[in-house]
Parts: structure tokens; C-alpha cells; sequence
């Protein structure tokens, strides 16, 4: 029965990230409204899907990286679908969703981490698994975003403003967006990094240097502080911050394939 509603989602979100991509294409209203509708359908079947795991095994959603990943998708889709009905962000849903089908599927690769021993178990270890989830989720909606506005950047440039450009939100509300989103996501990025090598240290106190995991999400840190620093001290908007989101959100993504890659050889 799991199996089925997993099964069941992914086809559910495969529908609507094609229906969007579709719309942002051919740019016929319908598209858009049929990816809508069947990305609330994914929504619901991603968490009924997540009942009837707890019900049948008694899982829950943060137990391992793959679990963080599906849960991180659901997030990023319920975000999306609730910024939708504040801002024309249709065109969005053909960038966001095929992250949050990637996340999805992501989930079906392992089921398995290193133990974590209960005396380090505290409240240090859900705080750094919630705000490392929250962060993925701003960081996601802000690459899609940022993505937005390169495209809409070029077609500007190119004087390309008929189809896709009237489609896309104007250059202001993608910037304006994508750095709240990012203002966001940048102080729970440091709050998890932090309580990250905290626990650590308290799982592993001889581990010798950083892993690349972790030089990844400092760097992914120097990206993000280095948009914001300049957006606030230098004005620096537009192409280049949208851009320097982007490589910030890479940096994160390769933290995630570099714990699932860990995770998956912990299963060998």
C-alpha cells in the first residue's frame, strides 16, 4: 500500500512538472491550471503517502536523509502553491517542480544512515534537522526564482517581450523575491551549520579536519553572505545576485548528494 502512494506521487508530481513545462512553452492558461491542480493532488497524495508509512512501519519523516529529502519536496511544493496565490508565478512551476521531482525521487535511493548513538541524541539534533529543511526549502524557491529572472533578464536584453516575457512576474518582483527568500533561508543555513558541527564533534570528537560535505556548506554560507553583503553595502541587484543565488543553491544541493552518497555506502 505504501509502495502504491509512493508510487502514486511521483507520477502525480511527474504530471504537473510536465504540465508546467508545457505552459511555460506554449504559454496556453489551461496548462497551467491543469499543473496546478495536480500539483495540490501530488501535495495531498505526498501526505498520505507519509500517514500511511508512520501507520505500516512507524516511520517518520526526519529518520534519514532520503526521509529529509521527501519531506524537504513536500515543503517546497506547499510553499510554491501558497506564494502562487499571492504572485503570477505560474512560469515558476516549470523550474521549481522538476527540483522538487528530483527531491522526490531522491527519497527512493536508501533508507539507511549511520547510527546516531542516543546519548547524543538531544534537541540539538531536530533543531539542525528543521532548520536545515526550512533553509532547503527558501533556498529552492529562491533558485527558481532567481532562474525566472535570468530568462526574463535575456528576453528584456533581447527585446524578445512577447510570450514567455508577458508570462514571467516583472524583473522588480523577482529580485524582490528571491532576496526575501534568501534573507530567509541565510539564518537558518547558519544555524545549521553551526549546531551541524556541534553535534559533530559530539558524534565523532577525533574526526580529523572537515568533511567535503561540510566545506561545501561553508562555501555554500560564503555565497549566500557574499549576495546579501553586497545587495545591502553595494547595491548589487539584478543578474548578478539572481546568478550568485544559483551557485548558492548548487553548493547546498552538493551538500545533500554528498550525505546521500555517504548514507548509501553506510548501507553496504
Amino acid at each position: 500500500m505504501v509502495t502504491i502512494v509512493f508510487v502514486a506521487t511521483g507520477l502525480l508530481y511527474a504530471a504537473s512538472c510536465a504540465a508546467y513545462l508545457l505552459y511555460v512553452v506554449k504559454g496556453k492558461a489551461q496548462q497551467a491550471k491543469v499543473g496546478t491542480w495536480l500539483l495540490w493532488a501530488a501535495a495531498a497524495a505526498h501526505l498520505a503517502f507519509f500517514v500511511a508509512d508512520y501507520a505500516t512501519a512507524g516511520r517518520i519523516p526526519v529518520g534519514t536523509i532520503h526521509q529529509l529529502l521527501s519531506l524537504a519536496s513536500l515543503l517546497i511544493i506547499v510553499a510554491y502553491l501558497l506564494a502562487l496565490r499571492r504572485y503570477r508565478l505560474a512560469v515558476v512551476g516549470g523550474f521549481i517542480t522538476p527540483v522538487t521531482l528530483l527531491f522526490f525521487m531522491g527519497a527512493a535511493l536508501g533508507q539507511s544512515v549511520a547510527h546516531v548513538p542516543p546519548d547524543v541524541r538531544s534537541a540539538l539534533l531536530p533543531l539542525h534537522i528543521g532548520v536545515n529543511v526550512l533553509g532547503i526549502v527558501a533556498f529552492a524557491l529562491a533558485f527558481a526564482v532567481a532562474l525566472a529572472y535570468v530568462i526574463q533578464e535575456r528576453l528584456l536584453r533581447s527585446k524578445r517581450i512577447g510570450g514567455l516575457f508577458q508570462r514571467l512576474p516583472s524583473l522588480d518582483v523577482l529580485d524582490s523575491l528571491s532576496f526575501r527568500l534568501v534573507t530567509i533561508g541565510f539564518p537558518l543555513l547558519t544555524v545549521g551549520i553551526v549546531t551541524g558541527t556541534i553535534w559533530a564533534v559530539r558524534l565523532e570528537p577525533d574526526a580529523p579536519g572537515i568533511t567535503t560535505g561540510q566545506g561545501f556548506a561553508v562555501v555554500a554560507w560564503l555565497v549566500f553572505a557574499a549576495v546579501l553583503l553586497l545587495r545591502v553595502a553595494a547595491g548589487w541587484r539584478g543578474r548578478r545576485a539572481a546568478i550568485g543565488t544559483m551557485l548558492g543553491f548548487v553548493c547546498a544541493m552538493a551538500v545533500l548528494v554528498g550525505y546521500m552518497l555517504q548514507a548509501s555506502e553506510g548501507t553496504h
